[in-house]
C-alpha cells in the first residue's frame, strides 16, 4: 500500500525565532496524526529537530551575497520591482529539491502544501505542480495582492503581484487564507475559483497553552506589545494621547507604564524627544531587541494588560493576538472599524477595548482612560475560541482539503 505524503514547502520553520514559524510547525504535527506522512523543505537550519524530516534547502541571496548572476538578478528584482524577502533563487533550489523527494515517491501519494510569505514558497510549490501534476494547495498567511506594506507601491509592481495572485490561485487544488476578510477579497478577485478559496484561522496549539502569568509586585500597571512594529503598525498616537492625559492629570505616570517589546522603525513611534522624555517619566519603556519567543511569552503573561498595534490593516491579524487570548488578560487593540481582528475579539470571551486611527484625539484619551479601569483579572476564552482556533481542530479541515484534492 502506498504512502500518503505531505511535502510541505515553508521558508520559515523552527527553531527560526520568527513567528512564521509557528503555523507550518502546527499543520507538520498534527498532519501526522491524522495519518500523513510529512516532510519539510524550508531555509532554516533544521539540524537541531533530527526527528523532524525535513531537508534544509539555504537561500543563496542571504547565505553567498554577490555570488553568482542569479544573486544580481534577485537584488535587481528587489530593489525595483518587487520589494522585501522574495527568495527567487530559493524557490528553484526548493523546486530541485521537490523534485529529488517526488522521485524518491514515485509511488505514493503526494500533496504539495507551501505557505507564503516570502513568495518563494509559492513559485517553487507553482513550478513544482505545474511540471508533475502533482495536486497543491497554496496557503496565505499575509495577502500577497492588497497588502497594505505594498500598498504605496508603484504600478509594475502591482501588476506584477496581480499577475502572481491570479496565476497561484487558479493554478492551485486549493487555497486557504487566514482571515474571514482575506478570504472574502480573494473570493471577490476571483469568483470563478470560490469554491476552493478556504478559510484557516491562525491559531494555537492546545498541547502548548499559554497561562497568564504572576504578575509583578508593584502599583504600575503594565501594558505590553510584544513584536515588531514596522510597516505603518504606528503607536504614535496612544502614546501621544497617554502624554496628554498625564498633563491633564487624567493619568498619573506612576500608575501605568507600556512597554514595547522588539524591534520598532522610527516611523512607528513619536519623535525621539518625545520617547527620551516618557521614558524619563517612567511610563515608557522601549525594548528593541528582538526576544527569543519563550521570553516574549512570558512578559506577555506576566502583563496586566496587552496591546496590539494593527491599524494599517482591517484584512490582517496579528499571530499574538491568539496568544494574547490564551491569556486572558486585557487587551487593547489598535485597528481600523470592522476588522478582523475585532470580529475576532467580540466573542472571545476576553475584555478589549478597540481604537480607531480615525477616533478623534478625545475620544481616543476617553477609550483610554476607560482601558485602564478593566479589572486585569485573567478572564477565560469562550468556547467559540477554543473550537475555531485549536490546531487539532483546525487541522481536521486541512485534512478534508487534502483528501478533497487527492480525489479530483
Amino acid at each position: 500500500m502506498s504512502d500518503r505524503w505531505i511535502l510541505l514547502i515553508a521558508y520559515h520553520f523552527p527553531p527560526e525565532n520568527v513567528i512564521g514559524t509557528a503555523r507550518p510547525y502546527r499543520f507538520y504535527k498534527y498532519l501526522q496524526r491524522h495519518g500523513y506522512k510529512c516532510h519539510v523543505i524550508t531555509a532554516a537550519d533544521v539540524s537541531q529537530l533530527p526527528e523532524v524530516s525535513a531537508e534544509r534547502v539555504a537561500d543563496p541571496f542571504l547565505e553567498s551575497p554577490g555570488a553568482g548572476s542569479g544573486w544580481h538578478v534577485e537584488r535587481a528584482v528587489r530593489k525595483f520591482l518587487l520589494p522585501g524577502t522574495l527568495g527567487t533563487q530559493w524557490a528553484l533550489h526548493a523546486y530541485r529539491a521537490g523534485r529529488r523527494f517526488l522521485r524518491e515517491h514515485r509511488g505514493d501519494q503526494v500533496i504539495i502544501f507551501s505557505t507564503f510569505p516570502p513568495l518563494g514558497t509559492h513559485l517553487a510549490a507553482w513550478r513544482l505542480s505545474r511540471s508533475t501534476g502533482v495536486p497543491w494547495i497554496a496557503d496565505y498567511r499575509d495577502p500577497l495582492t492588497g497588502n497594505p506594506v505594498t500598498a504605496q507601491l508603484g504600478k509594475h509592481t502591482q501588476a506584477a503581484y496581480r499577475w502572481l495572485d491570479r496565476t497561484f490561485v487558479h493554478s492551485a487544488s486549493e487555497v486557504i487564507a487566514n482571515t474571514d476578510a482575506a478570504q472574502e477579497a480573494l473570493k471577490s478577485r476571483f469568483p470563478d475559483q470560490a469554491a476552493k478559496i478556504n478559510l484557516i484561522w491562525n491559531g494555537f496549539d492546545p498541547e502548548e497553552r499559554l497561562s497568564p502569568g504572576v504578575l509583578p509586585a508593584c502599583p504600575v500597571r503594565l501594558l505590553s506589545h510584544v513584536g515588531e512594529l514596522y510597516a505603518g503598525r504606528n503607536v504614535g498616537p496612544l502614546l501621544e494621547s497617554m502624554a496628554r492625559l498625564i498633563d491633564h492629570g487624567r493619568l498619573s505616570p506612576g500608575q501605568f507604564r507600556v512597554r514595547l517589546v522588539g524591534p520598532a522603525e522610527a516611523s512607528c513611534l513619536p519623535s525621539p524627544e518625545f520617547t527620551k522624555a516618557a521614558e524619563t517619566r517612567g511610563w515608557l519603556e522601549i525594548v528593541s531587541d528582538q526576544r527569543p519567543r519563550s521570553e516574549a511569552q512570558q512578559i506577555a503573561r506576566s502583563s496586566h494588560t496587552l496591546l496590539i498595534v494593527q491599524p494599517q490593516s482591517a484584512v490582517q491579524v496579528p499571530a499574538k493576538v491568539f496568544e494574547y487570548l490564551q491569556i486572558g488578560r486585557p487587551i487593547l487593540a489598535y485597528v481600523p472599524r470592522n476588522s478582523s481582528v475585532e470580529r475576532l475579539l467580540e466573542p472571545s470571551g476576553i475584555p478589549f477595548r478597540c481604537i480607531y486611527p480615525d477616533d478623534p484625539p478625545g475620544l481616543i484619551d476617553d477609550k483610554i482612560v476607560s482601558f485602564f479601569q478593566l479589572d486585569p483579572t485573567p478572564a477565560k476564552p469562550s468556547a467559540w475560541f477554543e473550537e475555531t482556533f485549536n490546531a487539532e481542530a483546525q487541522t481536521v479541515a486541512l485534512a478534508q482539503l487534502v483528501e478533497r484534492s487527492l480525489t479530483r
